[in-house]
């Protein structure tokens, strides 16, 4: 039923919300999309590598270096809410959904990208080492969980993808 009614026509990306009748409430939004599409692995692990790459190629971007996500693809200009958080104008770069593109990136094996996404972490996150643990002080309590999620990631991943077997 996603992948009929569920799905922006112009891009081609799970969109973010929707009645529960099907009625869609917006576009698609990377700061949901990377989770969905990692967890989407469990039900239709070709969908769910359908729509990462599909947000690879419309919302994630790597500059000299540095990795980053957008929150819309180009077809879609949503609002900025509490999901996106604050988007950085002309640029439209998303603190939001660059986070959650941590977790997408390290789902599907992505590695360019998950050292660019690593690297922006590391020059513009504020990372502070004291007595062998890092914070980063440019996060809230969301965005450490889901670096946290995405730093456990592989191992309890592939508890999961065992236990399906």
């Amino acid at each position: 039923m996603a992948k009929q009614k569920l799905v922006d026509a112009e891009s081609g990306l799970l969109l973010a919300s929707f009645t529960t009748d099907d009625v869609p409430l917006g576009g698609p939004q990377g700061s949901s999309l990377w989770m969905v599409a990692h967890c989407l692995q469990i039900l239709d692990p070709e969908f769910a590598r359908d729509q990462y790459q599909r947000a690879r190629k419309q919302l994630g971007e790597i500059t000299v270096g540095f990795g980053y996500a957008h929150e819309w693809p180009e077809t879609w200009k949503g609002p900025a809410n509490i999901d996106s958080g604050p988007v950085i104008p002309v640029f439209n770069i998303s603190a939001g959904s660059s986070g959650m593109a941590v977790i997408g990136a390290g789902a599907f094996e992505d590695e360019t990208f998950l050292k660019a996404l690593n690297a922006t972490l590391d020059f513009a996150a504020f990372p502070s080492r004291k007595g062998g643990r890092l914070k980063y002080c440019a996060s809230n309590q969301v965005g450490d969980a889901a670096l946290l999620y995405a730093a456990t990631l592989g191992p309890l991943w592939q508890k999961i993808e065992g236990a399906k077997r």
